[in-house]
Formats: structure tokens, C-alpha cells, sequence
């Protein structure tokens, strides 16, 4: 009895995807990582200058008056972390919610430069009122020209 050799090899393509799934996970996780240290407001505003503007370390609530149409008042629209407030109570409200969660926080408004002083003042005031204490406000360094 003669049995038939099968003398042809056959050459079997195959490749790795582990390596191939190891790099993709690596990039993943460098492109995540990497976008979430961009934090900007989506809010436009025109920050005044000052001399002595100096960096706010923590900030965990953020006021921003924009001078226009629309807002409590129907002077310009006033956000509370891009939060549109529609009335002066919901904004009395809102920071009172804010202030009994933490008291000790550090509020920063950011005012634009066209925006009316006693707009400003009367966010301060109900700010006051709710017990928030500590607070700062948005400005740039100067221009070199």
C-alpha cells in the first residue's frame, strides 16, 4: 500500500493584532488624557486689564456678565458656570444653593468691560447676601506694546 505524500507546504499568512491593539490603546489614552487639560469658557467676554493681575489658583464657581440684550434685567445676560440666569431670583437662588454646599468657596466674576457698574454691584450685593465672602475678579496683564 503506497500512501501519497503531500510534498507542497502551504504558507499560512497571519498577523498579530495584538500589537496593532496595544498601540491604539496607548494613543487613546495619550489623546484623552491630553484634551482634557484645555479648559476655556465658552462664554465671550472682553476682560478689562490691570497691572496687578495675578492667577487665581482655584476658582469652583464663575460669574459672567455680558453687556447687551436678554438677562434679568434686559442689560446683557449674566451666566453662572454658562448657565444663562433669566431672573434676579433664580440668581439669588442659585448662589444661595451654591453657598450652603461650600461655604468657604471662592467665586470669580467676570465682568466685561462695557458691562454697567451698578450691574456689577447689584450681583455683588445679592452674592452678599446669600454669604458668599470670598471672590475675585477676571482681569488680564497689560498689553507690551
Amino acid at each position: 500500500m503506497k500512501f501519497k505524500r503531500n510534498n507542497k507546504r502551504r504558507i499560512v499568512a497571519n498577523v498579530e493584532m495584538t500589537p496593532l491593539i496595544d498601540v491604539v490603546f496607548q494613543l487613546l489614552i495619550f489623546f484623552m488624557l491630553s484634551s482634557t487639560f484645555v479648559v476655556q469658557t465658552s462664554i465671550p467676554v472682553e476682560i478689562p486689564q490691570s497691572e496687578g493681575a495675578t492667577k487665581m489658583e482655584h476658582k469652583e464657581l464663575v460669574i459672567s456678565l455680558k453687556p447687551g440684550v436678554g438677562g434679568p434685567d434686559d442689560e446683557g445676560e449674566i451666566y453662572v458656570d454658562e448657565v444663562s440666569m433669566g431672573s434676579w431670583e433664580e440668581l439669588s437662588s442659585t448662589l444661595a444653593e451654591f453657598s450652603q454646599r461650600k461655604p468657604d468657596a471662592v467665586v470669580l466674576l467676570r465682568p466685561d468691560t462695557r458691562v454697567d457698574y451698578g450691574r456689577l454691584v447689584r450681583v455683588l450685593g445679592i452674592a452678599s447676601n446669600v454669604g458668599i465672602e470670598h471672590y475675585g475678579f477676571a482681569a488680564q496683564p497689560p498689553s507690551e506694546e
